[in-house]
């Protein structure tokens, strides 16, 4: 348990939930806006004298005097009443607590007074006999303020950090594909880490390494080599031409072969229609190929039921490429269309796989969209099958038909799941593999007499394998070019010299290319070519510390002086923090030059970072972890949650930050905020008109759409539930862990939990159900700090919906907060979060972000860092992308 929580726990005061004989709200309550601009004129960060120590060579010592004189006297007339000799609340004595921090024990004790005392939460409103007014609360704020930063630094000088760690899992990742140029996920062999009490998983104390974690790491780095680099020839790739005329043409030959004709009906599957048909225009919203000129058209139908269309086309290999001109001939998708290819068990094992569309769209209204998808899979016998999404993105079709586009799929066939039965003799099960192009749309006018949005396709290519060029860029950024190609001494020690300053951010000296050159001279017997013996080399440069562990250098850690990182290392750091991954060779250069460490060299490199496509791992690694949003992996999810749908509520939060960050916009709009990021799916989720397609954009909000900030997104109530039911608790322990740093304590032993088989119970909504729970003595005090916060969120149903009923009853997402204050739903939520508690979640989130940043769980001697990090923060507009500059600016971020 954390010192705060057992103060905040003792001081609580039972909950109390308000119901219709409650004291009635007042209609004054200030607006969010007026409540944030009245929340930052109370903010003790801005307004308390500056706490910034200035380290000198004199000890700093405890200001004994200010306490005896001054703040003594006000403990003992407005505390010790409840917490003295006489009366002992909670067990806790304020008057036998050590004034002196630097050197006393009782540091974990001063900090709980000095949150409670900057939150306000004591002394308690309803004992006006020992209200503090805000001139004593501020002298004694500023008195502990000093003397905490102060303890701070001595214990800093006491005891070193570490931010020694290994790669985290998904920066190991970036950073081979970084390496290498590939864009494959390596990691499936490593487990997830464990999550950080502060929920991160870069943290160092749990990155360190076994032996024999270091040779999955060998061969997941050989493996990637070997991805990464070709041998021999160029293969001949095999071609799949698909012009809907071959489309066409057999299945209007096919009609009349009693193989499809209906032994019931007699008639043929395949129905053929013409334009001038009187039911051509039903028809035509169906799956169908079409001739333009000749009008004709077909459909092949399963079973003869027109409501389920199954058309597929089993090409043949070629061995020359090509796309014919523009052909008369189209195959018309509509949304939720899917078109099959069988390709038998033809496609190679290894190698790109390149699908190429050509493709248009039959209308241009603005609000419609229409992409393509790509999926792929088997079907082994009657019940083994599979279909999967194997593009990483929809592909939005743009062109009309009289100038149609080309859409291109590159997908790694050595990535996707492939049918286990391929290479089988025997023709059962079966061997094939089969492909579908689906069309994903925002149209619905399918069942109605408008026009519907149609894709139109006139023409398919699919190369297997495909290259860009020969050998690849990956093989030709390991194996340089150089005059001495033939001399394998000298030019395995200049791949080994190049590839190694890429590998560990760092050149290698003398000595460490002799001993990867002894290790190349005693693996070349072992191996035919020149090429297989340096990869099983390179592999070990991979499997090295150097590279997989994020530290200081043997040099400066042992000739360096101050506790300072040098510019290399500086490199390193920013580059893990913003992109999650290696330093390219400008940050490279600049810090071998010892430039980086200037300002405003500093400041632009940040910039450049951010603002390259790999500065969006920043916004999704961190909105993850701050967030918990793998949390939506222990969910029990609804029927009514699909996939695009679920991806959209997991982007929401990392979109909005993301605008917040390329805006520079204030922390407080995680809060609330009078616009929201959105796509169409979750438009429609929210009840918010006028949003098509399916990007992310930022979307003008008002109250009525009870959405703004990051509390009312989907994925937060979502995560924090049952997938059926909303879970108070839950999501209040995620409001105080994730934003406002406050844990609270792991339940005591024995608890009992809710009789859902109690029919009385099952009566109850869940606020009553967590009522009665609380009513148990044993439950009462942990529920009196989480309940009021959670119940703040009971608008919000298991998807994060807004509802007004639950059970035909209004919602009552009322509550009392430990210190009194009414919560009056979210918005009452968001209201005292903006007017009392500013403070509190700029320190938090400055924790959150420098805890990522540096890799590592913060203790008290970085206390007085995230103190002067916050007020920097504040005094700067509260502004995220300087906090981001602060950070990495900042004293802490520039040391061991």
């Amino acid at each position: 348990m954390k010192p705060l929580n057992l103060l905040l726990l003792t001081f609580a005061v039972p909950i109390c939930w308000l119901s219709a004989d409650a004291k009635p709200r007042s209609n004054n309550l200030p607006s969010l806006s007026n409540a944030r601009e009245a929340g930052r004129l109370k903010s003790n960060l801005l307004n308390t004298k500056d706490q910034k120590i200035t380290v000198s060579n004199l000890e700093p010592t405890a200001n004994l005097t200010e306490f005896n004189e001054g703040i003594a006297p006000l403990f003992k007339n407005k505390c010790h009443a409840c917490h003295g000799p006489e009366k002992v609340k909670g067990r806790f004595r304020i008057d036998k607590l050590d004034p002196n921090l630097l050197k006393g024990q009782d540091i974990a004790k001063w900090l709980e007074v000095y949150e409670v005392l900057s939150h306000s939460e004591m002394p308690p409103e309803d004992e006006p006999d020992y209200h503090l007014n805000d001139g004593d609360r501020s002298k004694i704020i500023d008195w502990l303020g000093d003397e905490i930063a102060k303890a701070s630094q001595v214990r800093r000088n006491d005891k070193g950090h570490s931010s020694f760690r290994r790669m985290a899992r998904y920066e190991y990742n970036h950073a081979l594909q970084d390496l290498l140029g590939l864009p494959y996920d390596f990691v499936d062999r490593l487990v997830t880490e464990t999550v950080s009490e502060d929920g991160f998983k870069n943290s160092s104390e749990h990155l360190q390494m076994t032996a024999k974690q270091f040779q999955i790491y060998r061969d997941i780095g050989l493996q990637a080599l070997k991805k990464a680099t070709v041998t021999g020839a160029e293969p001949k790739p095999l071609y799949y031409r698909v012009p809907m005329a071959d489309v066409i043409e057999p299945w209007l030959n096919k009609s009349k072969h009693p193989k499809f004709i209906d032994k019931e009906t007699k008639k043929s599957k395949i129905e053929i229609f013409n334009k001038n048909d009187t039911d051509y225009k039903n028809i035509s919203k169906q799956m169908h190929v079409v001739n333009h000129q000749t009008g004709d058209l077909i459909i092949l139908h399963e079973k003869g039921n027109r409501n389920k269309p199954s058309l597929s086309f089993s090409p043949k290999p070629k061995t020359a490429r090509g796309i014919d001109s523009p052909q008369p001939v189209s195959l018309v998708l509509k949304n939720g269309h899917e078109f099959q290819l069988n390709f038998s068990n033809s496609l190679p094992d290894e190698g790109t796989m390149r699908v190429s569309i050509r493709a248009s769209r039959t209308t241009m209204n603005k609000n419609e969209y229409v992409s393509l998808r790509l999926l792929f899979g088997a079907h082994t016998s009657n019940n083994a099958n599979f279909m999967e999404v194997i593009s990483k993105e929809d592909m939005p079709v743009t062109a009309l038909p009289d100038k149609p586009q080309m859409i291109h799929f590159e997908i790694p066939l050595s990535e996707i799941r492939r049918n286990p039965f391929r290479k089988n003799k025997e023709k059962f099960p079966s061997r094939s593999e089969l492909m579908r192009l689906k069309v994903i749309s925002n149209d619905d006018k399918v069942n109605n007499d408008q026009e519907a949005l149609s894709v139109l396709i006139d023409h398919i290519e699919v190369s297997a394998p495909y290259y860009e060029q020969w050998p690849p860029k990956s093989h030709t950024a390991l194996f340089i070019d150089s005059k001495n190609k033939n001399n394998e001494q000298v030019y395995s020690r200049e791949i080994l010299s190049k590839f190694i300053q890429r590998c560990w951010r760092r050149p290698a000296n003398a000595d460490e290319i002799d001993r990867y050159a002894a290790l190349f001279d005693n693996y070349r017997p072992q191996f035919e070519s020149f090429e297989e013996t340096m990869l099983e080399v390179l592999a070990t440069v991979l499997a090295s510390p150097e590279f997989l562990y994020l530290s200081q250098t043997k040099e400066t850690a042992v000739a360096r002086s101050g506790g300072n990182i040098n510019d290399l290392e500086l490199a390193n750091r920013l580059s893990f923090f913003l992109w999650s991954s290696l330093p390219d060779q400008t940050l490279l250069k600049l810090a071998d030059q010892g430039k980086l460490k200037d300002p405003k060299v500093l400041n632009a490199q940040i910039k450049r970072l951010l603002a390259d496509k790999r500065g969006e791992r920043f916004s999704r690694n961190f909105v993850q972890q701050w967030l918990g949003l793998d949390g939506i992996q222990n969910v029990n999810l609804s029927k009514d949650l699909n996939d695009d749908l679920r991806q959209s509520m997991l982007m929401e939060p990392i979109a909005f930050f993301n605008e917040v960050l390329q805006s520079n916009r204030s922390i407080m709009d995680f809060i609330h905020s009078d616009y929201a990021m959105i796509n169409e799916g979750l438009a429609r989720h929210y009840k918010i008109p006028n949003v098509y397609g399916p990007h992310f954009r930022k979307v003008a909000i008002t109250a009525q759409n009870n959405r703004g900030g990051v509390l009312t997104n989907a994925i937060i109530s979502t995560m924090n539930a049952n997938g059926k039911e909303s879970n108070p608790l839950k999501r209040g322990i995620w409001m105080l862990e994730h934003i406002l740093n406050d844990p609270p304590p792991p339940p005591p032993p024995n608890v009992p939990e809710v009789d859902l088989t109690d029919p009385e119970i099952l009566k109850m909504t869940v606020k009553e159900q967590i009522e009665n729970h609380r009513d148990n003595a044993a439950c009462r005090s942990c529920h009196a700090k989480i309940d009021p916060w959670g119940i703040a969120f009971e608008n919000y149903d298991a998807l994060g919906a807004f509802r007004s009923q639950i059970n035909k009853k209004p919602v009552d997402a009322t509550s009392i907060l430990f210190n009194k204050q009414e919560l009056d739903g979210m918005i009452g939520l968001k209201r005292y979060l903006l007017a009392d508690r500013q403070d509190q979640f700029a320190k938090a989130f400055v924790h959150k972000m420098l805890t990522y940043a540096l890799g590592r769980s913060l203790s008290f001697s970085d206390s007085s860092d995230v103190e002067s990090l916050s007020k920097e923060l504040r005094n700067n507009g509260d502004r995220l992308g300087s906090l981001v500059s602060i950070i990495v600016n900042s004293k802490i971020f520039q040391s061991k």
